[in-house]
């Protein structure tokens, strides 16, 4: 078996630092209920706020889900934004009169394994042999010689998710995140306001469900994300540009009660630091890898963007 086709987070080529700020336009809460009439907000024992990497990662990766879907990816890529998701319950199934592309794709593979083909989408036999052992379908190699089709439609569902851009930056069933954010802390004080639920059906106040939520008035939060094997010009690294060139126009909305103007938050400063190995030798390389903040000079959020895009 030569050396793995899914070259997605070895070797290390490049290691991105950003360190955004954003400041808070309206207040914010991050969810932590202690009681049904009192809704705090997530903190530590010293009463330090937190904002969960989590949450950063969930409305970052919501943002680039709605801006893929408007992206012209080419191939794979292309059929992956358009077929492939995955939510809790798994891989989404698709509606047979959605399936055209999906069963193309699908049979261009079974032509490239039985040898009728060299290539498709820039995939060789070879390179499809090496697939099927490193995406865990080694075991149900012989159904794959046997033509069974549902076997045939999780593997091709597979190639799917490792060609899928949000699944490259956030990760998937078959893909490490290749973006990683890091918890918020914030020294800040707190304010409560009262609110009333409402009954989602009627749309009329539901008497005696008076609550007070605990609230983030105005604050500076930082928040540092490291990125790993974002290469200039490819379909993930030109997804994270629209992403954050998003976040940098209009904002982000993080937190609970975003319905009622809670949590809108906007970007007031960035250093981003790019520490690109492709090019250097190995006692520079390590220096990057190990301190990128102390080695590597910031850019600001424009050039790295213009950096992503490889303009």
């Amino acid at each position: 078996m030569s050396k793995n086709i899914i070259k997605h987070l070895i070797p290390i080529e490049t290691k991105i630092i950003g360190i955004l700020t954003f400041k808070t336009e309206t207040p914010i809460h991050i969810g932590s209920i202690e009681a049904e009439v009192r809704r705090s907000f997530l903190k530590l024992k010293n009463e330090v706020l937190v904002i969960p990497s989590s949450s950063w990662k969930g409305t970052f990766r919501a943002i680039s889900e709605n801006i893929a879907k408007t992206m012209n990816f080419n191939g794979i890529a292309k059929l992956s934004i358009k077929y492939y998701n995955e939510d809790s319950s798994g891989i989404r199934y698709i509606p047979e009169t959605e399936e055209e592309d999906f069963n193309k794709l699908k049979n261009e593979l079974i032509e490239l394994y039985k040898g009728l083909k060299k290539e498709s989408y820039g995939i060789s036999k070879e390179q499809l042999k090496e697939l099927i052992y490193e995406l865990g379908f080694k075991e149900e190699e012989k159904e794959l010689d046997e033509n069974e089709n549902k076997v045939w439609t999780r593997f091709t569902e597979a190639i799917l998710a490792i060609n899928c851009p949000i699944g490259k930056l956030y990760g998937n069933r078959y893909l490490a995140s290749k973006l990683r954010f890091s918890d918020s802390f914030i020294k800040s004080k707190t304010n409560e306001r009262p609110g009333i639920a409402i009954d989602r059906e009627s749309g009329k106040v539901r008497e005696g469900h008076l609550y007070f939520i605990e609230i983030l008035p105005k604050a500076k939060i930082k928040l540092m994300f490291i990125a790993c094997n974002l290469r200039p010009g490819e379909e993930d690294s030109q997804l994270f540009a629209n992403t954050l060139n998003y976040i940098s126009e209009l904002g982000i909305a993080i937190g609970g009660g975003k319905s009622r103007g809670l949590g809108y938050l906007l970007l007031d400063d960035a250093n981003i630091y790019i520490a690109d190995f492709r090019n250097e030798d190995f006692t520079e390389k390590i220096q990057m890898i190990s301190n990128p903040l102390k080695y590597v000079k910031p850019v600001k959020l424009d050039e790295f963007i213009k950096w992503l895009r490889h303009v």
